[in-house]
């Protein structure tokens, strides 16, 4: 059995704000002890992160402590952007085993040596990662896991924090680092979905990368990519330009066997170049001949599209599998300054799953999966949910 439960203080008495945020965790997940507290903090709390995380191991009963800091953070009861804010999730379970993970230097070894020793075919697996942007660590994960064919997904957000003096955190038990990278890794029995919405929408058809080399694309089609830009474009509004900044992307599909991908199955990347000569378009991610890929923009209202059939998407994967908590990784750069309005994209993660405790904040990345392959995202929301098997 898995049961979890999320709580939130804005109280600026650091004391009062722990205690009434692990108090409602607890409470709403009918526990008396706790085997893993997800913990995420705004900078103004920071003078006193030490004495948050002794208030959390007391009343919480566990040391098994994973967060990180965060510009804004969120609950299933709002994003509470520029609010100072605690907020706390509690998780107890027979299912899985909890594996805390974090690394100060600059690789990967001791990490690696806990996904090396505890994923395997036999369980399932789950690594949530809170890492400093400026470090290298998320990039030598990623590589890992390509090195085990997938196996493990990794989920969460690079740290956000004081947009001043750029300082930002990680923790883990009771530590306190910066450039580092804190998380967990989750192992046994239980099963997890991940969506991830990248607020784009697609114009123009799916083609096949007929002609390719390292990262520009030559043919699609058998057709001049430029060529197929070109017309692609051709079919957009003056009001859909103007919405999406004048910004195209690419958007790749990942999963080699899928033929007629959907929202969500493509991964975004920017186009960095135009080559008129060769009529090529290079892309920020490296291409492979055979790849089906199709043109977006982002807007707006692309993202309210994408978001809405994402949380749908994952809520009819949930009627067989009912999730017991959630975790939302949102981009600093959506939320109130995307949509122009407040808890947008948790109100439409609420409205399919009202009773369901999450926790997150707002990332200076995010990290999610997209056709059985681990990738580092921008802009981007990502959301996880954790069942029973």
């Amino acid at each position: 059995m898995i049961r979890a439960g999320v709580g939130y203080s804005h109280n600026i008495s650091t004391a009062e704000a722990t205690e009434q945020a692990v108090t409602t965790a607890m409470s709403n997940a009918k526990i008396a002890k706790s085997d893993l507290v997800f913990v995420f903090a705004t900078v103004n709390y920071a003078s006193e992160y030490q004495q948050i995380f002794e208030g959390i191991k007391d009343i919480s009963g566990s040391d098994c402590l994973v967060g990180c800091s965060g510009m804004s953070v969120l609950t299933s009861a709002g994003e509470f952007e520029g609010q100072s804010t605690i907020a706390v999730m509690v998780v107890r379970s027979d299912q899985f085993f909890i594996h805390p993970l974090l690394e100060t230097k600059n690789d990967i070894a001791s990490i690696s040596a806990i996904i090396d020793s505890h994923v395997s075919a036999a369980d399932n697996s789950l690594l949530t990662i809170f890492p400093d942007i400026r470090s290298d660590l998320p990039t030598q994960l990623i590589q890992k896991t390509e090195e085990l064919q997938f196996k493990v997904p990794i989920v969460g957000a690079a740290a956000s924090g004081n947009p001043t003096t750029g300082q930002m955190h990680q923790w883990c038990g009771e530590r306190i680092v910066e450039a580092s990278i804190s998380g967990a890794l989750l192992t046994g029995s239980f099963h997890t979905e991940v969506g991830v919405a990248q607020g784009c929408q697609p114009f123009g058809k799916t083609s096949e990368i007929t002609r390719a080399e390292g990262k520009k694309i030559f043919e699609l089609d058998e057709t001049p990519a430029l060529e197929v830009l070109q017309k692609s474009l051709e079919l957009l509004t003056e009001e859909d330009i103007q919405r999406s900044g004048g910004m195209v992307f690419l958007g790749m599909a990942m999963d080699d066997s899928n033929r007629s991908p959907e929202i969500g199955d493509y991964l975004i990347r920017n186009i960095v170049s135009i080559d008129r000569e060769s009529s090529a378009v290079e892309s920020a991610e490296h291409i492979t001949e055979g790849q089906i890929v199709q043109f977006h923009l982002r807007t707006p209202y692309a993202a309210r599209q994408e978001i809405q059939t994402i949380i749908d998407r994952i809520s009819q994967k949930a009627q067989q599998h009912p999730p017991v908590f959630g975790l939302y990784f949102n981009c600093m750069g959506r939320g109130t300054g995307l949509y122009g309005e407040k808890n947008y994209d948790i109100g439409i993660i609420k409205a399919k799953f009202p009773d369901l405790p999450i926790i997150g904040f707002f990332g200076n990345a995010e990290y999610a999966p997209i056709g059985n392959r681990n990738f580092m995202h921008a802009y981007t929301g990502a959301f996880v949910t954790c069942s029973e098997e």
